[in-house]
């Protein structure tokens, strides 16, 4: 087994560049947990799946165990991964009573979210060398990790950066060279990979198709049977454990992906080739406009001048995998893109910019591009990072006021918003808050879906009340509002710049 992470490798000053930028990012991004967020979205409320099949280990229901890791619409092997994490709060729940959904033990899982992040960060690198030569690298590195996209996702207990950093890894192995592996091995491990990422989120469906290109491209046609003999054997034995696990838990894994959930279609169908391009001038900015305009000389770049085959297969696969994703969109009327979807093609799309600098002859000229795209993606991180960290969570808020009642809380919502998306306020350990007042007032403590009404629709405040917090709500971040809502809706998160409000009683 190749040594994934070592280095190859930075020159002599590498601390100063590119260790103190990227120190800086990973250190914001660390930062960044201190504004909350975990369980915002629905989706997140799978995590907890881990948690309950943990306390089950505890009390030796081995079926009920099975049972909350198959409940997961299609993602047991995220929820098997999330076991060691949700061992810790249920730790922290039994020796010192902090609830396993409190902000506090929430940060159990968003420390690994940033662990996860940083091993996607080295294997992208690795990826890069095979690629790239150092500067260009480096340069895809630093503009990666310094990309909105990137960041965003770190304060959430979501599948996405964990099957992107499988697929990677995948890439990283079966890219090494393999004079020590047979077709029958290569396979086995792609097969494993490929689909380990599919069952950890199944909404990266073409993921498998990354590592199975790159088995066949690097193996001569005569290998290919035993190749694929491997890569079926890799692929069991990822599902049919999964299966009989599930099956114990009285749902059916296979089962489950026969049927797509609604979630898939929350958005426009009218959007499936337009969504990328507004997603990386809305989100990323002057960024994202640089990086599709490289995109093209890039894969020209991979496609020409690299005869390896993983070069062929990352200018290939994801451009292909995104217009199949498009075509299912536009024309069949099947999926929707999600921001969560355009984050797996981050990366690619990175390296292609960093694939089309050899293209400028003169080496002076391939300095200065790679310098305006870093410096031009640190600038989008530097104004990305205020408006970031100043975002309220509704939940979160709430635990700061946990002390209150919830029959004392009555909740407001702008917009035309109904109340089946307000949060609970979320339990608390030992160490609660201080005392609060005997009611409140709630504006906008509430997930943003569906704005089927125009306007902003502002409410009536009741008289005698003075606001005690004020800030933006979460998903009016551009990025947030890619997740799921349509043009229009976040044209109306955008107009009405929707915040978290908390007014309490004037004495």
């Amino acid at each position: 087994m190749p040594n994934v992470f070592a280095p190859t490798r930075f020159g002599r000053g590498w601390w100063l560049w590119p260790g103190l930028p990227l120190l800086v990012i990973l250190l914001i991004r660390l930062g960044a947990l201190q504004a909350g967020g975990a369980l915002a979205f629905p989706d997140e409320e799978r995590h907890l799946k881990s948690v309950e099949a943990v306390e089950a280990i505890f009390q030796g229901d081995v079926e009920r165990l099975c049972l909350h890791l198959a409940n997961t619409q299609g993602r047991p092997a995220d929820a098997l991964l999330r076991l060691p994490v949700a061992l810790v709060q249920v730790g922290l729940h039994r020796i010192w009573q902090i609830p396993p959904t409190s902000p506090t033990s929430l940060l159990v899982p968003q420390l690994l979210n940033w662990v996860v992040l940083l091993l996607n960060l080295l294997l992208l690198w690795r990826l890069a060398r095979r690629l790239l030569p150092v500067a260009s690298a480096t340069m895809v590195l630093v503009v990666y990790s310094a990309l909105s996209s990137t960041q965003l996702y770190v304060r959430h207990l979501l599948p996405y950066d964990t099957a992107l950093g499988v697929v990677l890894l995948s890439l990283v192995l079966l890219s090494a060279p393999a004079a020590a592996r047979s077709p029958w091995r290569s396979g086995l491990l792609a097969g494993g990979l490929g689909l380990l990422a599919f069952a950890v989120y199944p909404g990266y469906y073409f993921a498998p198709l990354l590592p199975g290109a790159l088995l066949l491209a690097s193996q001569p046609k005569s290998a290919w049977k035993r190749a694929l003999w491997g890569f079926g054997a890799g692929a069991g034995l990822v599902v049919v454990p999964l299966e009989v696990l599930t099956r114990f838990g009285h749902i059916s894994y296979l089962r489950t992906l026969q049927h797509l959930p609604a979630t898939v279609i929350q958005g426009d169908f009218s959007e499936g080739f337009s969504f990328l391009p507004r997603y990386l001038w809305q989100v990323e900015g002057l960024t994202g406009a640089l990086l599709l305009l490289a995109a093209l000389p890039g894969l020209w770049a991979l496609l020409t001048c690299h005869s390896t085959p993983v070069a062929r297969v990352v200018a290939v696969v994801p451009v292909a995998a995104w217009l199949g994703h498009a075509c299912l969109g536009y024309f069949a009327h099947t999926l929707v893109f999600y921001g969560r979807i355009i984050h797996f093609f981050l990366p690619f799309l990175v390296l292609y910019a960093g694939a089309a600098l050899p293209l400028l002859r003169r080496h002076r000229l391939q300095q200065l591009a790679a310098s305006a795209l870093v410096v031009t993606a640190l600038g989008g991180l530097a104004r990305f990072v205020p408006a970031y960290f100043a975002l309220a969570y509704p939940r979160d808020v709430l635990a700061t006021y946990s002390g209150v009642a919830p029959g004392r809380l009555r909740y407001l919502n702008e917009g035309g918003l109904n109340a089946t998306l307000d949060y609970d306020v979320p339990p608390v350990g030992p160490l609660a808050p201080p005392a609060r007042p005997d009611s409140l007032v709630l504006v906008n403590c509430t997930f943003l879906y569906p704005l089927l009404s125009p306007g902003c629709q502002p409410v009536q405040l009741p008289a005698a009340y003075r606001r005690v917090f004020d800030a933006p709500h979460f998903l009016t971040l551009p990025a947030y509002g890619f997740e799921g809502f349509s043009p229009s809706m976040r044209e109306q998160l955008g107009q009405c710049r929707f915040r978290c409000r908390v007014y309490e009683k004037a004495k």
